[in-house]
């Protein structure tokens, strides 16, 4: 029997917070019913949300989480965590994502998720711009639950368990979205993302890449910790002493980290060539992951990066830690 792959690329909410078992989750209904669309094939579903990420992080382990699984057919839901971003970083990381697709060999189907949030203010009018411009279709859940939402048939703290996060019952509206999506358009599953020759000036993704920090070369009193982030960062290199540096030689058009924000977390110095930037990376919490720096159309040639511990940091914060996992490099 043939293999079907399947791969749901996403966030917590793909992963499956908010729901009591995973039986419960849109990811596993909606798998269940794409088996019985292809009975004839071993159906395999791949669940490759991250809680805590969105398409940055998605494009830079895409060749990790996704394209290893020789996908058949490909589920991205990033609409809601994709709202704290620049949407030109988004709109980049979007039509990146789908870039690297349209040059694979066995090209997937692909189809655009547009989870909502209890404020109705997911990333819903970029996503769906990165799926037009590429021809591949969106299912619009948001839409779909808010217009149930004003018919009375439920409010958003019937279906959730916090601003972000479906309950049961949400999981399997989300999924009953879907399905029922599915149901009046099989063509759904066999659209493809074509290569996209028009110019823009956003962002071009040709070689992303995740690349550890080893690769670098420390100054002062940076140590190798361990993170424990499984799937984001689970060893690092971590320095709280000021003035300590790195540098990190790449080529390439894009360049940023992995890192985490933190009630101790320090301001990060940058230096891409001859350009010079902080960034402050205190939040009030014990360990926030995220990406960091996102700088992008660079010149396609080599650069040097120096990262280091600034004297100054937030008045809030308890400390000058500074971690940097991954480098995130695109070689154009």
């Amino acid at each position: 029997m043939e293999d079907f792959n399947v791969v749901f690329l996403g966030g917590s909410i793909t992963e499956g917070t908010g729901c009591s078992t995973y039986d419960k989750s849109y990811v596993y209904k909606v798998g269940e019913y794409i088996k019985k669309i292809y009975a004839d094939r071993n159906v395999n579903i791949i669940n490759s949300g991250i809680s805590g990420t969105g398409s940055v992080f998605g494009l830079f382990r895409l060749d990790r989480d996704v394209i290893r699984y020789n996908p058949d057919l490909v589920f991205i839901e990033y609409s809601v965590n994709d709202r704290i971003y620049e949407k030109d970083i988004v709109l980049s990381t979007m039509e990146g994502i789908m870039e690297l697709f349209s040059r694979l060999r066995k090209v997937p189907a692909v189809i655009i998720l547009i989870a909502p949030t209890g404020e109705a203010d997911a990333c819903s009018e970029t996503h769906k711009r990165a799926a037009r411009y590429y021809g591949i279709p969106y299912i619009d859940i948001q839409k779909y639950v808010y217009d149930n939402i004003k018919l009375d048939k439920y409010t958003w703290g019937d279906i959730a368990i916090d601003n972000l996060h479906p309950n049961n019952r949400g999981h399997y509206i989300y999924s009953k979205c879907i399905i029922e999506a599915l149901k009046n358009d099989k063509s759904l599953l066999n659209k493809k993302p074509g290569i996209n020759s028009k110019d823009t000036n956003r962002c071009k993704f040709i070689h992303p890449s995740m690349i550890s920090y080893r690769e670098a070369v420390f100054h002062g009193h940076w140590r190798e910790e361990n993170i424990d982030m499984p799937k984001k960062i689970e060893l690092a290199a971590v320095s709280d002493t000021v003035n300590d540096c790195l540098e990190f030689n790449f080529r390439g058009t894009y360049i940023g980290i992995t890192t985490i924000y933190s009630r101790n977390a320090g301001t990060l110095y940058i230096a891409v060539d001859d350009d010079e930037y902080e960034m402050d990376l205190y939040k009030d919490e014990d360990g926030y992951f995220d990406t960091a720096i996102d700088i992008m159309n660079l010149k396609n040639t080599d650069h040097r990066l120096i990262l280091g511990v600034s004297e100054r940091r937030n008045q809030l914060s308890s400390g000058n830690r500074v971690v940097v996992g991954s480098f995130l490099v695109d070689e154009g």
